[in-house]
């Protein structure tokens, strides 16, 4: 029996240097475009990536995009899911032909919305003064979805954004992701669920296998739901959700 482990990235496996545990000891995970450290993995986290990848095929399903996924300091064997499910790289590196045939299409047609929204997160932010970076990400020559964060890791500032500003704004095409300091707004035709069901159905068959889904954010709870058995890590959004009395 084949063994899947669909393993969400940041926040799960690795995090920024403020997340992690002051007495633990870490090392380098990812870093920023300058090769500067900007993500570390505890002994713990380490421990859980050996094991899956020593016992199953994983599959980094994350919002990272293809130039911030190569600055992953670990070694993947086999498909990724980038975008927020909106990119699906095979082995070779190229992406999936069939899952882009689906998802281009529909990102060319809401990369105007994007920009709309786009505009006016930042006129927000400019009017009171929020100092948040608001941008595309774009892959593959597709625009995918806006993240917004703070350059010093101001939570309120994008809690001030999605409650004032995002709440008054028609986003019936969107689902809003909030973690700490980030702040997505994603496009209802993409999502990590969607890619991990076309994964499941065209790259792992029917035969007998196991899943494994592996997160930490509301976000990912779509995706964990298709897996037969779901991880999150203590402490997280989603593990903070089901022990909420």
């Amino acid at each position: 029996m084949n063994v899947y482990a669909f393993l969400d990235l940041d926040d799960t496996l690795f995090q920024t240097l403020p997340k992690c545990p002051p007495d633990e000891p870490r090392r380098h995970a990812a870093y920023r475009k300058d090769g500067a450290p900007l993500s570390f993995m505890t002994e713990r986290q380490s421990r859980l990536f050996e094991l899956l990848d020593a016992n199953a095929i994983v599959i980094p399903v994350t919002a990272r995009n293809l130039e911030a996924f190569r600055r992953v300091d670990l070694r993947f064997r086999s498909l990724a899911i980038l975008d927020f499910g909106g990119v699906i790289l095979k082995e070779d590196g190229q992406t999936d032909a069939d899952w882009d045939a689906v998802v281009r299409p529909q990102a060319t047609a809401m990369g105007g919305e994007l920009e709309k929204l786009l505009v006016s997160i930042r006129e927000f932010s400019l009017r009171h003064k929020l100092g948040v970076n608001a941008r595309i990400i774009a892959d593959f020559d597709m625009p995918l979805y806006i993240v917004v964060k703070h350059p010093e890791g101001d939570v309120a500032a994008l809690d001030r954004i999605r409650c004032e500003h995002l709440s008054g704004v028609d986003l019936d095409a969107f689902f809003v992701h909030a973690n700490s300091n980030n702040l997505s707004v994603v496009p209802r035709s993409l999502g990590k669920e969607r890619a991990v069901g076309h994964v499941l159905e065209r790259h792992v068959g029917d035969g007998p296998r196991m899943t494994i889904g592996v997160g930490d954010s509301i976000s990912d709870a779509a995706f964990l739901r298709l897996c037969d058995f779901q991880m999150t890590p203590k402490d997280s959004q989603l593990a903070t959700l089901l022990h909420r009395k």
